[in-house]
């Protein structure tokens, strides 16, 4: 197997995220092969699969121009593309996965470069691929309708929760939270701050909380982008020392917010799945969601959810949270279980699956 890595290089985000945790516990033999156009820094979980980095300064092009050939010169039986597109010439059977079609749907809210790289291969790609895995449901039936694709060549490979997300606490576990937080109570968002991740709503809501003493704020992610107005709102109230933007954070950090989290709110417009809120159900965090796209197909009756843009709505979900100690516990207990649903070894046992039937078809789609 040979993985196309662009989404392990630099932080690992949702998708570098899901390729990560999937290549790690695929056991295969050999190992999967990563090529990637720069170096992957973070090889966490992934340290037993071989490096192939063949740097080259522009991601899409090195997919469509050197991927393929690298594929052949490796010998690969098999390419996964885990952004959801192939080189255009590619002559191997091959897996995708689709997260979400969201460049095609609200292209507004991607960069352009994002837009360009997917819109412009996503329909070959589907009718090159030989198998296809969607992280959900709502994923599924998006590439169905949309690309009249039948329900059966579209394989459900969800997001898990690594045990690393835990509510137990270690000793050292409050030391890990940005200076300041250990003795205060938060409300915790965790994501990139874009226009599709409805920051600038939780920032609304938040400032109206009707409360003498609100609890911080706490943004964590990368800054994103088409975010100046909202980082402007924000650091105002960074200066007053009542909002923290911690940018990109790493895993034992990202736990500690989780796990010491009055509230997580994950106010996302849309998302193909959303894996924040399980990794914070799973730290015993109480969760407030948009119903945007995937969302409650992933978080059950397990959180609180809101109508994506819905300020009022998500303010009073945060109140009812803040001042309802009974629902506190109770969401926090079904979040437990309803992230405990979510395996990641499950997930590779299906994605493993999926290469081997590619493998054995020989680039033959199967319909």
């Amino acid at each position: 197997l040979i993985v196309d890595g662009r989404p392990l290089v630099g932080n690992r985000t949702g998708i570098g995220t899901h390729a990560a945790e999937i290549i790690a516990r695929l056991d295969l033999d050999p190992p999967p092969i990563i090529a990637s156009q720069a170096v992957i820094h973070d090889r966490t979980g992934i340290e037993n699969a071989s490096f192939v980095v063949d740097r080259f300064p522009f991601g899409v092009a090195w997919q469509q121009m050197r991927l393929g050939a690298i594929a052949v010169r490796e010998e690969a039986d098999v390419l996964w593309g885990p952004h959801g597109t192939l080189p255009w010439t590619l002559r191997k059977p091959s897996v995708i996965t689709i997260h979400d079609l969201t460049s095609i749907t609200i292209p507004g809210h991607h960069r352009l470069k994002t837009v360009f790289s997917f819109n412009t291969f996503i329909t070959r790609s589907l009718e090159q691929a030989t198998r296809i895995a969607a992280v959900s449901r709502t994923t599924a039936g998006e590439l169905a309708r949309g690309f009249g694709i039948p329900h059966g060549r579209i394989e459900i490979v969800p997001n898990g929760v690594s045990d690393y997300f835990s509510a137990a606490e270690l000793e050292e576990d409050r030391a890990l939270l940005p200076s300041g937080l250990s003795s205060q109570s938060y409300i915790l968002y965790v994501g990139t701050l874009e226009p599709r991740k409805g920051v600038d709503d939780l920032l609304q809501a938040w400032e109206s909380l009707p409360l003498t003493e609100k609890p911080r704020l706490v943004l964590a992610g990368d800054p994103g982008w088409k975010n100046s107005a909202t980082r402007s709102r924000a650091e105002a109230w960074v200066e007053r020392r009542e909002l923290m933007m911690t940018g990109f954070v790493d895993r034992p950090t990202l736990r500690a917010l989780y796990r010491h989290a009055a509230v997580f709110i994950y106010p996302s417009h849309y998302e193909g799945f959303g894996l924040p809120p399980l990794e914070a159900m799973a730290c015993g965090a109480p969760v407030v969601a948009s119903r945007g796209g995937a969302i409650p197909e992933v978080v059950g009756d397990a959180a609180l959810t809101v109508s994506p843009g819905d300020v009022s709505g998500l303010r009073a979900a945060i109140l009812n949270i803040l001042q309802d100690a009974g629902l506190r516990e109770s969401l926090i207990e079904r979040g437990r279980a309803r992230a405990a649903q979510f395996s990641w070894t499950s997930s590779a046992a299906l994605m493993k699956e999926l290469i081997l039937d590619a493998a054995r078809l020989g680039g033959i789609r199967k319909d």
